[in-house]
């Protein structure tokens, strides 16, 4: 046998497996299995940007200037927190440099406290379940991330955790009187 591949055998003698459309199929399989099983973290963040470019974009709609994810969201924490009164959604200026998702009709903050305040006790409790709700149900939702307490976990990057953010000079900024959610 000459150094490249004759008669099936590659270099070392081992047997090359002919790559022919029969195995195409089932190595499509084995990808998309892989896709779902956990094994590494390079898989888990590989599914993350999978599930991220899967969303399609939405434009706000209706007289609340959101989108009809952002809706749904805003909906299912009203209802399973039992928050009567408006999620702070749409603002025109986003409030902070580049406008956010707010002004895109992407995002919400449940304030719970008065804005300025720091949340304690029950707030702050109330804030820290949402927070985890979001996270638990970001996959059903398509949330994109979630800020409170200084602290953003996103979707897109799950192996990080609930990472600390730099300090924004107020409790407003740092979302200490609120819990801010955004949506693809």
């Amino acid at each position: 046998m000459n150094e490249k591949t004759t008669r099936g055998r590659a270099r070392g003698g081992r047997r090359r497996i002919p790559l022919t459309v029969k195995w195409l199929a089932p190595l499509a399989v084995l990808g998309l299995l892989a896709l779902w099983i956990p094994t590494t973290d390079a898989w888990v963040a590989v599914r993350a940007q999978m599930r991220a470019a899967s969303w399609e974009k939405e434009e706000p709609r209706g007289p609340d200037n959101i989108t009809p994810r952002m809706e749904a969201v805003r909906d299912a924490v009203k209802k399973e927190f039992g928050i009567k009164g408006d999620l702070g959604c749409y603002r025109e200026d986003g409030g902070i440099a580049g406008g956010g998702e707010h002004p895109l009709g992407r995002a919400c903050d449940v304030m719970l406290v008065d804005a300025g305040g720091k949340a304690t006790g029950e707030d702050l409790e109330l804030g820290r379940r949402i927070v985890e709700w979001v996270r638990e149900n970001a996959d059903e939702y398509g949330i994109w991330y979630v800020i409170h307490e200084q602290r953003i976990w996103s979707s897109r990057w799950p192996l990080k955790g609930n990472a600390p953010m730099e300090d924004r000079g107020s409790n407003t900024l740092n979302h200490y009187d609120h819990v801010h959610i955004s949506v693809y």
